[in-house]
């Protein structure tokens, strides 16, 4: 019984370890590519999404953002290059549920994005939270792969 329980149990470890590294971005049919989820606080809030270039060789010609629940207000967008180069990204302002920014043009799509830094507030407060009136907003950060570079 033990010789056939340990490696069982070692192949069923494997299997959800396995599973749980899902760290390569999947594409949609249009192209595009979530990279990163966000949940913002009831405050303004500065945060860094570094991308794992180990998993992700692609470059990226566009980037937008789309807000899956709740409202917030995004007041900076900052793309940093693998090259040290720094685009800053106009903004539309205020997101709502199940609306996106419009698609914004990476001007160093020959290379890679090492990191983006997203500045905003999330529009209500935690007693509202609590009473179901509001939520915290979430944020998706969605790349659409450079044509030019990704043949």
């Amino acid at each position: 019984m033990r010789k056939f329980l340990y490696p069982f149990l070692t192949g069923l470890m494997l299997l959800i370890t396995l599973s749980g590294c899902n760290s390569t971005p999947k594409e949609t049919d249009n192209g595009w590519v979530k990279l990163a989820t966000k949940t913002a606080n009831f405050q303004t809030d500065t945060d860094t999404v570094t991308i794992n270039s180990l998993f992700n060789s692609n470059h990226y010609g566009s980037l937008k953002l789309t807000c899956t629940q709740g409202s917030v207000q995004i007041d900076a967008i900052q793309v940093n290059y693998a090259d040290g180069h720094v685009q800053k990204l106009s903004t539309l302002g205020l997101l709502t549920k199940n609306s996106s920014t419009r698609a914004m043009t990476l001007d160093r799509a020959q290379n890679k994005i090492k990191s983006i830094q997203l500045t905003y507030n999330s529009l209500g407060n935690s007693t509202l939270n609590l009473a179901g009136i509001t939520k915290k907003a979430k944020l998706e950060i969605w790349a659409k792969k450079s044509t030019e570079t990704n043949k």
